[in-house]
């Protein structure tokens, strides 16, 4: 294990130019001596190339063309990342001061680990809140939370066999990685400062997505019943919970895009799950 190891951060964009200099800058300014930053970008059309040449010293590899989404982006940057410790940061999240060399020196106490610690979120650092590791970080705590930790800022030493995203998910692609990982026996260490700015944005998101953001999340609950019985009866109702709050929002897209098409869907609805009507279940 070298003294100071390598830590490959891939960083995947499309049309943030907006934000990427700040996570560019971010990632630079740690100063580390054994970075391999990797920048993957979806073919925008707006500053973000510009801003990536700016850079272009500080970076090992960047591309832009056209790719199949983030999951894809992040993939294609594994597979040039050769470093001991692998992380993905998106291009508007931020990584705080000296990050990294805390990161580095827990990993050469132990490696074989996910190395992590408490986040700001917000849509600024100035009003950003301090969210916390839940704790224990164990995988039934990350099933039934639905996630243990910030994805910014969270990294994991490599293995022998290839990390990658799973394509499928495009919301909850950190939370099935995480999960795998923790299936595998990687342990979680926690570092005792924020890791990471995740910048939360302004503008919400369609019902579309958030409904298609609960679906992942029904299909990862799952898949996950059969392996965790000792759990299962929680894991049933996070998935029925789950499912009333997916099948409102498309209540709620039907109601403003086919108005029409709305009595016979709250009619089906009521007849699936009456508690579909009562908020907060």
């Amino acid at each position: 294990m070298p003294l100071i190891p390598k830590i490959s951060i891939v960083i995947p964009s499309y049309n943030q130019g907006k934000y990427l200099e700040e996570t560019l800058v971010s990632v630079i300014d740690q100063r580390y001596p054994n970075l391999q930053l990797i920048v993957i970008d979806g073919g925008s059309v707006d500053n973000s190339v510009a801003i990536i040449k700016q850079y272009e010293k500080h970076i090992h590899y960047w591309v832009s063309e056209k790719d199949n989404g983030q999951s894809h982006a992040i993939n294609k940057g594994f597979a040039i990342a050769d470093g001991d410790l692998l992380t993905y940061l998106n291009s508007d999240d931020l990584l705080m001061p000296n990050v990294l060399e805390a990161i580095a020196n827990v990993y050469c106490k132990d490696k074989n680990q996910i190395i992590t610690g408490n986040w700001l979120e917000g849509s600024n650092k100035q009003t950003a809140m301090l969210r916390e590791v839940i704790q224990p970080p164990t995988i039934e705590n990350l099933i039934l939370n639905i996630g243990l930790f910030g994805q910014p800022g969270t990294f994991w030493s490599k293995s022998e066999q290839p990390i990658l995203i799973n394509e499928q998910y495009h919301f909850c692609l950190d939370l099935e990685l995480f999960y795998r990982l923790l299936s595998s026996g990687y342990k979680v260490e926690l570092i005792n400062k924020p890791v990471a700015f995740f910048r939360v944005h302004a503008s919400a998101k369609t019902a579309n997505l958030q409904q298609t953001k609960y679906e992942e999340i029904i299909r990862f609950l799952t898949q996950c019943l059969d392996k965790h019985l000792n759990i299962a009866t929680k894991i049933k109702a996070l998935i029925a919970r789950n499912k009333r709050t997916a099948y409102r929002l498309e209540l709620a897209e039907t109601l403003k895009k086919q108005p029409i098409n709305l009595i016979p869907k709250l009619w089906k609805a009521f007849i699936y799950d009456p508690r579909i009507f009562i908020k907060g279940i």
